[in-house]
C-alpha cells in the first residue's frame, strides 16, 4: 500500500485549567491557532483545510463551532468541517482528505469551555436511551462498572490502581500544560474517598478546559514547516456497540483492532517497537485495558514510556484530550517535550477514545522518518 507521507508539524496548547474566568472558548482558542501557525512559519493563507472537534452541548454555548471559525481564521473562505467528537478524530478526517488529494495542509482545533455547561448530564445521553441513560448513568459510574469487572477478571487491586495514578501525577508535575501539577504518592491517593467504588477521587482527573491547535502537512510542505516533523506511519479507528451489556467491558476489542491495523500500515509487528505511548486513559483501569489491547503485560512497567506527559489523569479537557495525545507524540519526536521528554524517541503511538467504557478508539503510529518512498 502506498500512501502520501503526512506529518504533524506544529502543536500549541493552552494549559489545562478548571475554569478560565477571563476568556470565552474562542478567546482561549485564538492564541493557540496563532502560536501553531507561527511555529510552522506560515500564515493562515498557507492552510488549505480546517477541522475542529467540539460539542456545543457540553460547553453550553449554542453554535460555538460557528464562532470558532473566527478564531481559526476562515476568511477568505476555506474548506471546513466540524466533528462532534474528540478532536483527534477530526485530525484523522483531515489525514483522509490529504490521502484523497483534497488538500496539502490543515489545521485541527479542539475547544470547549466545559465549566459553562453540564457535561456529566450531556454525556449520559451517549448511552442506550431506553435502558442505560434513563437510570442516570454518567461516565464515572460506567467507568466504575468497567473497573469492577476488570478487577474481578484479573485480580488487579486498589493498590495497583493507586500506583498507576501516582505515576501519572508524578509525570504531570513535569508538564507545564497539565492541570494537576502536584505529585501525589500511592498511599495518599489510596486514602481519598470513593467517587464510585472501586474508583477513588484520587484516581480520576477533574474536569478541565483548554484549547489546542495542531498543524498537518503533506510531504513537500512538511519539511519546510518543521525541522523535525512527526511522520504518520499508520492510523486506524474502530467502534464497538453502544449498549454496555453487548460487549466485554474488561477488554477493548476496538483498540486491539485499530492498533493492529495502524501497526500493519506502519509495517510493524507490534506496539513494542514504540518508544512512547500516549494513551487517552481517564482511569487507571482504562490504562491497563489499553496496554493489554496493545499486547503488553499491563502490570509490568515499560519500556515503552507510558504517558510521560501525565496523560489524561493529569488533565482531561473534554473534546481535545485525544488530540493532546497526538500533540504530545509530536513533541517527543520533534524534541519539544521539555522536562518530560523521553530521550532517544524515534517512534510513538498516540491513542484517542470517545464514548462510555472505551466504545470508540483511534490509534496513531508516528515516527521521525518518512514511511513511504
Amino acid at each position: 500500500m502506498h500512501l502520501r507521507n503526512v506529518a504533524v508539524v506544529a502543536f500549541a496548547q493552552a494549559p489545562i485549567v478548571a475554569r478560565d474566568e477571563h476568556a470565552m472558548a474562542m478567546e482561549m482558542l485564538y492564541p493557540q491557532v496563532r502560536r501553531a501557525l507561527a511555529e510552522a512559519g506560515v500564515g493562515r493563507e498557507d492552510i488549505d483545510y480546517q477541522v475542529a472537534g467540539s460539542a456545543d452541548y457540553i460547553d453550553g454555548r449554542p453554535f460555538g463551532f460557528v464562532a470558532a471559525l473566527d478564531a481559526m481564521g476562515s476568511w477568505p473562505a476555506k474548506q471546513d468541517l466540524h466533528v462532534e467528537m474528540d478532536a483527534s478524530f477530526a485530525a484523522y478526517y483531515a489525514w483522509l482528505r490529504m490521502q484523497a488529494g483534497d488538500c496539502d495542509t490543515a489545521i485541527v482545533c479542539g475547544h470547549g469551555k466545559t465549566s459553562e455547561g453540564e457535561p456529566v448530564r450531556v454525556l449520559n445521553l451517549q448511552l442506550d436511551p431506553y435502558y442505560q441513560a434513563a437510570i442516570g448513568l454518567d461516565p464515572v459510574s460506567t467507568a466504575a462498572l468497567q473497573a469492577s469487572a476488570y478487577m474481578a477478571r484479573t485480580g488487579v487491586t486498589d493498590r495497583d490502581l493507586a500506583t498507576i495514578a501516582a505515576r501519572r501525577r508524578e509525570a504531570g508535575a513535569r508538564n507545564p500544560d497539565a492541570q494537576l501539577r502536584a505529585a501525589a504518592g500511592a498511599d495518599e491517593l489510596r486514602a481519598t474517598p470513593w467517587a464510585v467504588e472501586p474508583l477513588r477521587t484520587g484516581y480520576l482527573p477533574p474536569l478541565g478546559e483548554s484549547a489546542v491547535c495542531l498543524v498537518l502537512a503533506a510531504e513537500g510542505k512538511a519539511e519546510k514547516m518543521c525541522s523535525k516533523p512527526a511522520w504518520i506511519h499508520g492510523v486506524d479507528q474502530r467502534t464497538e456497540l453502544q449498549t454496555l451489556g453487548a460487549r466485554d467491558l474488561t477488554r477493548s476489542e476496538s483498540t486491539r483492532l485499530a492498533a493492529a491495523k495502524a501497526l500493519g500500515m506502519a509495517g510493524l509487528d507490534g506496539a513494542s517497537s514504540a518508544d512512547v505511548l500516549e494513551l487517552m486513559a481517564v482511569t487507571p483501569v482504562e490504562e491497563l485495558i489499553r496496554l493489554e489491547a496493545l499486547g503488553f503485560d499491563p502490570r509490568v512497567a515499560g519500556p515503552p514510556a507510558v504517558n510521560p506527559s501525565g496523560g489524561p489523569l493529569a488533565g482531561n479537557p473534554l473534546m481535545m484530550s485525544g488530540l493532546i495525545r497526538l500533540g504530545e507524540a509530536f513533541r517527543q519526536l520533534s524534541g519539544r517535550a521539555g522536562a518530560h521528554a523521553v530521550a532517544g524517541t524515534r517512534r510513538a503511538i498516540a491513542h484517542a477514545s470517545n464514548g462510555h467504557c472505551l466504545q470508540q478508539n483511534l490509534v496513531w503510529v508516528l515516527g521521525d522518518e518518512r514511511r513511504w518512498t
